[in-house]
């Protein structure tokens, strides 16, 4: 940081009319400060090369005139390098507010909000008609982070009623806090030794499979067990395989098997940008406490596809459940329907036949009960950018309130994300 080689030239020429020993001396002092200087930090080699300076020119080897002339070089240059060292430290600290910022960048907070009113009518052709309205809420709030460039990880808190479909809660408790619970906790890893198109899923996740509706499975409900997922990119054709087990009780044993679970299996595949189908097998095993197990079966195709030229998909399933718990039931199921997004619209159109074993009745649609057949019509608006209105309108005949009985719901809902 200093002149060095300024103040060595402008000694020497000063001085090389002088007494030569005079002058060996004072370049060895010289050269012997700058060495000094060239291992020291830049306040400390300045400061040591004034203090050479005042002694030169006390035992009179330089001129008064020669001593400011170097001194004020030596100041210059001890300007220059607190200069360059306040840069230096204006960048560590823009370096390091910048890996502050990756890092906050690998962090999303994600959540929505939904108020809901709604109102069902339930009349099985006497009198005893009943209808109800009531106003309910949905808040979900999530944290999720890429851990590192192959692993991902998720939380997310929700309004809880305890049941595995569904996160609304009734406003009827006094004003009294309500529960929440934790319906997301889960870990994403996508080794690089499987290519990075492969993902491992463990905890509790949102559904590792492919599906056109909510026939089987509720749209709230989140498997919990670990799962693996992956795609196989061919010539204009995308295959996602999957596979995964669930557990849905510990019985106490010592095995996982014997544990009440689910198994899925599926193999869809996605044909250009607009086309999707798929064949899908959900195996459930719930042992009883007699060791008895109550197996289902259930097989699915689907599939959907946008009609060329216009803004409409349109989607169908067929289930078939291999297990059924009585002989003579019905244990099928399908649902047939269209959607379309006009503008800052959508709309939507569903008819539904579930037979009373078609389905596991604990994790179906909460709003469509098994047993009925039926239409579900869907209207939405996007009032403003994560701000929307949407309503959806259930009207079905069903036989597992009894026989011959019509349900009507109704959901009006305003929904805001975040």
């Amino acid at each position: 940081m200093c002149s060095f080689g300024l103040i060595n030239t402008d000694f020497l020429l000063l001085t090389q009319e002088d007494n030569p020993l005079k002058i060996k001396s004072t370049s060895l002092l010289i050269a012997g400060a700058l060495l000094g200087a060239a291992v020291m930090p830049v306040h400390a080699s300045n400061e040591a090369m004034l203090d050479l300076l005042k002694v030169l020119r006390d035992k009179g080897t330089i001129t008064a005139q020669d001593y400011d002339l170097l001194a004020n070089a030596a100041k210059a240059d001890k300007e220059a390098g607190d200069a360059v060292a306040m840069k230096v430290e204006k960048v560590e600290k823009k370096s390091a507010s910048f890996s502050n910022l990756e890092w906050a960048e690998r962090i999303k907070i994600k959540g929505d909000m939904r108020f809901r009113h709604e109102t069902e009518n339930v009349d099985d052709g006497t009198s005893r008609t009943n209808e109800e309205d009531r106003l309910r809420i949905r808040a979900r709030v999530g944290v999720y982070a890429q851990v590192n460039d192959n692993v991902k990880a998720g939380i997310r808190l929700v309004t809880s009623s305890g049941s595995a479909t569904s996160t609304n809660l009734s406003l009827e408790n006094d004003f009294r806090s309500t529960n929440a619970g934790i319906d997301l906790g889960y870990i994403d890893w996508a080794p690089e030794m499987l290519g990075g198109d492969t993902n491992i899923v463990v905890g509790k996740m949102k559904k590792q499979w492919d599906s056109v509706n909510d026939v089987i499975w509720d749209g709230d409900t989140n498997p919990e067990g670990a799962a693996i997922k992956s795609k196989i990119k061919l010539s204009g054709v995308t295959l996602m395989p999957s596979a995964g087990y669930y557990v849905l009780d510990d019985n106490g044993n010592d095995s996982f098997s014997e544990d009440s679970h689910v198994g899925h299996a599926q193999l869809a595949a996605k044909v250009g940008e607009k086309t999707k189908v798929g064949i899908s097998y959900y195996g459930f095993e719930n042992p009883n406490n007699a060791g008895e197990s109550m197996e289902e079966r259930m097989f699915e195709i689907f599939g959907e596809t946008a009609i060329p030229g216009t803004p409409v998909t349109v989607f169908a399933s067929h289930v078939t459940n291999s297990n059924a718990d009585a002989s003579g039931d019905d244990d099928n199921a399908f649902s047939i329907g269209a959607k379309a997004k006009l503008g800052n619209f959508k709309l939507g159109y569903e008819f539904r036949d579930l037979g009373v074993n078609a389905v596991n009745s604990n994790f179906d649609n909460s709003d469509f009960l098994s047993d009925s057949k039926g239409s579900i019509f869907k209207a939405a608006y996007k009032i403003d950018n994560n701000f929307s209105v949407g309503a959806t309108y259930y009207t079905s005949d069903s036989n597992i309130r009894g026989d011959d009985t019509e349900v009507d719901l109704l959901h009006l809902d305003l929904k805001a994300k975040f």
